[in-house]
């Protein structure tokens, strides 16, 4: 297997397991009473598991860019970050839904710990996963970085 072709199928593999998990995804959790009878309600926030996919896409469409611009050993330096560019990019995209309903104190207020443990765990199976990949590149496949100019 070819250095390229391993990296791609890593970096697309999680963004295969959360396409499939989004059509299980329910609706979000409820703290607030239900509200009354012939009330309507406009939530704007998307699904969990959808918003996930939509953050991982980004991600991964930049390491995939990353991964055909630049030589190996400087992709695979690049790849290191990738777990913060995730972070990055699920607060942003975290932001806008918050600011539209003007829920930005509450949120952080009532939610603040969650959220940060959130993107703790975020980082850790983020590099997890990219320690699992780069043993499994080195160690059971053997595949080693390209010699390029």
């Amino acid at each position: 297997m070819r250095f390229r072709t391993f990296y791609t199928i890593a970096i697309l593999l999680p963004a295969i397991a959360l396409a499939a998990a989004a059509p299980f995804a329910g609706p979000p959790v409820r703290v607030e009473p239900p509200m009354g009878p012939g009330a309507t309600e406009v939530w704007l926030y998307p699904r969990f598991a959808i918003r996930e996919l939509a953050t991982y896409g980004l991600v991964a469409a930049w390491l995939l860019w990353q991964l055909r611009s630049r030589p190996s050993a400087a992709f695979v330096r690049v790849l290191w970050l990738a777990p913060l560019a995730l972070v990055a990019v699920s607060v942003v995209m975290l932001m806008p839904f918050v600011l539209v309903h003007g829920k930005a104190r509450e949120l952080f207020a009532d939610e603040g710990g969650r959220i940060v443990l959130r993107m703790i765990v975020r980082l850790a199976m983020g590099y997890a996963f990219i320690g699992l990949a780069e043993w499994a590149r080195t160690r059971l496949l053997g595949i080693e970085l390209p010699d390029e100019a």
